[in-house]
């Protein structure tokens, strides 16, 4: 094995009695199946995520537990980079294209509200970044579009000026996890055994949760029309099964088909910043899509 992470694991206290594999490449291992060892670049968002973890701990929500290092260290910096330990969660990934849709999606949106009610009682607790969406389309999404020459439909860019000026900023905001979809939910038997992954949690529209679940599903799918009408039936469950928990306002359901538009635009942009042109024209092509579908996106939100 290599000694890098011999040495890593070592200041952990984890003896070199141990098999380990890759889990993600030069990013996250398996040990002994029974820790995750992850790298991570950034540390503030580590730190974030380490604090965040420990405090949804304290509230009973199922996360990881960090291991902290021996001499007290949440973690471990070597080779310019931030090496955690946690332990494994037990659960697979949940497909909620397969069994009852419209159920799968409900399990799924009280699961995102039963972490929004967690994170309400803890976000005053922990510093996290105030998104904003509107300066981040002036700032770097249209000059990276623009860059690369990149257009969208007539009435595309317009559609989301005009919510962002008269619409956004009304919506309800908390801490929210950023980054949600169903490879970060550990299922087991049904039953939620797990969050992961808060390295991008911020405060913000709580309703992307939904909207960035609700996208990761539809991406593979869309241009299919039987998983496309699957697609239907999981995310009216999504929204549903939030509701049941946490009412959603007008405003936010209203708001749902214009937010999947900009989560496009955000890709397709993201994806052109990181020179991967393929990845971006696909979520432009979703992007016009999403535009010509937006009253078939509101009918299954209301």
């Amino acid at each position: 094995m290599d000694n890098k992470l011999e040495n890593i694991l070592l200041q952990f206290g984890i003896a070199k009695s141990y098999t380990i594999s890759q889990i993600y490449k030069n990013s996250a291992w398996s040990v002994n199946d029974t820790y995750i060892l992850k790298s991570n670049e950034n540390q503030g968002e580590l730190d974030k995520s380490v604090m965040l973890n420990r405090l949804l701990l304290a509230e009973g929500v199922p996360v990881v537990e960090y291991i902290g290092a021996v001499d007290g260290s949440p973690y471990v910096s070597a080779d310019r980079k931030y090496w955690s330990l946690m332990k494994k969660i037990k659960g697979t990934v949940f497909d909620p294209f397969i069994g009852g849709r419209k159920q799968n999606g409900m399990v799924l949106g009280k699961t995102v509200a039963g972490l929004h009610r967690a994170f309400v009682k803890i976000q005053d607790k922990v510093k996290t970044g105030e998104a904003d969406f509107s300066n981040e389309l002036s700032s770097w999404i249209v000059p990276e579009l623009e860059k690369h020459r990149v257009s969208f439909k007539n009435g595309v860019m317009d559609s989301l000026y005009t919510f962002f000026e008269h619409d956004y900023r009304s919506l309800p905001r908390q801490l929210i996890h950023r980054d949600m979809h169903t490879s970060n939910l550990l299922f087991d038997n049904g039953a939620l055994t797990g969050y992961l992954d808060f390295d991008l949690s911020n405060r913000n529209i709580r309703v992307f949760d939904l909207v960035y679940l609700g996208c990761s599903q539809l991406v593979d799918n869309y241009k299919d029309e039987t998983r496309l009408a699957q697609w239907c039936e999981i995310f009216a469950g999504i929204i549903q099964g939030y509701a049941a928990l946490l009412p959603l306002s007008e405003e936010e359901l209203k708001a749902i088909p214009r937010l999947f538009i900009f989560d496009n635009i955000l890709f397709t942009a993201f994806f052109l910043k990181n020179n991967q042109p393929e990845a971006a024209k696909k979520c432009g092509e979703m992007t016009n899509w999403l535009y010509d579908n937006m009253e078939m996106i509101q009918k299954i939100c209301t």
